[in-house]
């Protein structure tokens, strides 16, 4: 990248990857707020909806070029596409007639056409399994992700390269969305069985070990992202025209690292629970939980909520080596203690509650209240 290198070139391949999975994750929330828990199945195709969109995120961009692989030739994007319909389908026919059945179907050509396929049929599964969406939405969607993979990588992704390093091919629009029906036509058949459409339940129970993780890794998930295209900004302004490792170096000090951490991670996790109703993050509200007084039940104060934050977050910001430490600390302390409370909540007089259950402590307060006001 060297001379060349800006903060868009350095930030765009990290938002492009991460984007489908960020995308997916409301799948979490949509499953509790379905069924009031997380049921087996519906999880296992939330969490099964998150890596496939991982998968595709990582197939449409890497591997990365080394510098100097790649040779442009002055062309444009649209030299680099290939927008002829089924051109894939006569190169196929032809070795079929030179190669016999069984060669063409271990040949590159097929091959490729049938990855194609492959690729979205769990995407397409996956994303019907949680959503239950109708056939038509389920095929457009898996054509938009189709068509978003390939402007990626037909636009370099996004200017990142001079020029693309894969291109822009409409069969692979077509067999990534034939992919996505497949998918999608399985789905429809489990759909019907009793294990993929389990009970719903009154939301009301504390939230158990798993649900309280996942929110904590939907936590992690924004906070890193953020933190790593905070450094990258960072490090783009500061490059001058200097190579990517020069820059680098610039803010190789602790106290930079950890300011960047901690600015990446009261942005991602504190200032979001200030700002909400609940007090909850981003991972706790898309898992429907919340903080609450300890005594009371009521949103916890500023104070506490940051005392929460500074538990869990300082540490792992200020030496990030700790935070297996932090996260194994306070599954102990759930696990342990009858009152599941973690580090966090200790420390900061708080408990974990389902906003069902919240809702329902409010609503059975109210007409103690009303006595109150009357007497």
């Amino acid at each position: 990248m060297g001379p060349d290198l800006n903060v868009g070139t350095l930030v765009t391949v990290v938002l492009s990857v991460a984007v489908l999975p960020l995308a997916m994750l409301p799948a979490l929330g949509v499953v509790v707020r379905r069924y009031g828990r997380l049921p087996a199945w519906p999880l296992l195709s939330a969490l099964g909806l998150l890596g496939a969109g991982s998968a595709l995120a990582a197939f449409t961009v890497f591997p990365l070029p080394e510098p100097g692989q790649l040779a442009c030739d002055g062309g444009t994007v649209a030299t680099h596409a290939q927008l002829v319909p089924f051109a894939s389908i006569p190169p196929i026919l032809h070795e079929l007639g030179e190669a016999g059945l069984l060669g063409t179907l271990t040949g590159f050509t097929f091959l490729q056409v049938a990855l194609n396929v492959l690729l979205f049929v769990p995407y397409g599964f996956f994303l019907h399994q949680v959503t239950r969406w109708r056939p038509l939405v389920i095929t457009g969607i898996a054509a938009v992700t189709s068509l978003l993979i390939e402007v990626t990588q037909g636009t370099a992704v996004f200017g990142l390269y001079p020029c693309p390093y894969r291109t822009f091919d409409v069969d692979d629009l077509l067999t990534n969305t034939l992919g996505g029906v497949v998918g999608l036509a399985i789905s429809l058949a489990v759909a019907r069985r009793p294990f993929a459409n389990p009970a719903r339940v009154a939301d009301t129970a504390p939230p158990g070990v798993l649900r309280r993780s996942l929110a904590l890794l939907v936590d992690l998930l924004a906070s890193t992202t953020l933190d790593v295209v905070v450094t990258l900004t960072l490090v783009a302004a500061l490059a001058d025209g200097a190579t990517l490792e020069a820059a680098e170096a610039r803010i190789d000090h602790p106290a930079i690292a950890i300011g960047i951490n901690l600015t990446a991670f009261a942005a991602a996790v504190l200032l979001p629970s200030l700002l909400t109703r609940t007090g909850a993050t981003p991972g706790q509200l898309l898992l429907a939980i919340a903080p609450v007084d300890v005594d009371d039940a009521s949103r916890p104060r500023a104070a506490r909520l940051i005392r929460r934050w500074g538990v869990r977050w300082v540490p792992w910001a200020i030496i990030p080596s700790l935070l297996p430490a932090i996260i194994g600390a306070d599954l102990v302390s759930v696990l342990a203690r009858r009152d599941h409370r973690s580090l966090s909540d200790l420390a900061s007089a708080t408990t974990m509650r389902t906003l069902g259950g919240i809702a329902q402590d409010r609503a059975a307060a109210r007409p103690d209240d009303a006595v109150d006001e009357t007497a």
